[in-house]
């Protein structure tokens, strides 16, 4: 019986929950006013996982830190549009200090998207005889 001393262990227990992260988003590591982003985050990490459907324990871990560094850089500029970027300290300004951190977080993010095989990758170029050889509007899209 959840939430009985002695039946199921202690109040809150994440020990046998599949997914405990989700668990503990929602119970303890959001206040009240930042639980707007869950929703935001799921669908973040559902995304993800669509492109990469047969990911592994590692890439799923990947996916994880992703979201949560996403989570930490909206909620850093969440804040930041309620009370600024910079902070006056001393008579001069400097950085608020989640603001500081923000591209620590953006760092931790694109590299778990690199490491699952999500980075960015060129488009495979013609050669010149092909390019010459394709009907002309195949070259570039008119402007609309």
């Amino acid at each position: 019986m959840a939430g009985q001393r002695g039946r199921s262990g202690p109040l809150g227990n994440l020990n046998a929950a599949r997914y405990p992260w989700r668990s503990f988003w929602r119970r303890r590591a959001l206040r009240v006013e930042d639980k707007w982003i869950l929703p935001v985050l799921d669908t973040y990490s559902a995304g993800l996982l669509s492109d990469r459907p047969d990911a592994s324990e590692a890439e799923k871990r990947c996916v994880e830190i992703a979201q949560i560094a996403r989570g930490a850089s909206m909620l850093i500029l969440a804040e930041a549009a309620r009370s600024g970027f910079i902070v006056q300290e001393n008579g001069s300004w400097n950085l608020a200090p989640g603001a500081r951190e923000l591209g620590r977080f953006l760092g931790v993010e694109r590299a778990c998207l690199q490491t699952i095989g999500l980075d960015r990758r060129p488009k495979p170029v013609q050669s010149l005889d092909a390019y010459l050889a394709s009907p002309p509007d195949e070259h570039h899209e008119e402007p609309a």
